[in-house]
């Protein structure tokens, strides 16, 4: 299960939905993953944030609990083919949504989010939302 970042967030947030979403993964069992295009949303949201330091921590706090799996060379490459598939058919798709999709393809990893409308026009993608 990959993380993005409205699940770290709605979790910093203290959200009953993501909240109960994060207890029935670790029930399971299931590996707790975020993508590294995740981390920097997240250092994009802490470098705006009125108290930057406090938002790290909570930031820091969460991540804690996830192993980060990183935009390699072959996910990089699932990445842009799709982007690419998917501006042929004249859908744009924000680049680092794209990148957090190649990611979860090429570990074949579920993406929980609440913004599924943003990785369903990936081909084969399975995505968790709560």
């Amino acid at each position: 299960m990959i993380a993005d970042s409205s699940f770290i967030i709605d979790l910093m947030r203290e959200s009953e939905p993501a909240l109960r979403k994060l207890a029935e993964i670790r029930e399971s069992g299931q590996p707790q993953y975020v993508t590294s295009p995740t981390v920097m949303e997240l250092a994009v949201g802490v470098a705006l944030a009125s108290l930057p330091k406090d938002e790290q921590k909570k930031v820091g706090d969460i991540l804690g609990g996830f192993q980060v799996l990183p935009l390699d060379t072959v996910s990089a490459w699932r990445a842009g083919i799709e982007v690419g598939r998917l501006r042929k058919t004249g859908k744009i798709v924000d680049p680092i949504d794209g990148q957090i999709a190649g990611i979860a393809l090429q570990h074949d990893e579920s993406i929980v989010t609440r913004n599924a409308g943003h990785f369903q026009m990936f081909k084969g993608l399975k995505i968790e939302p709560y």
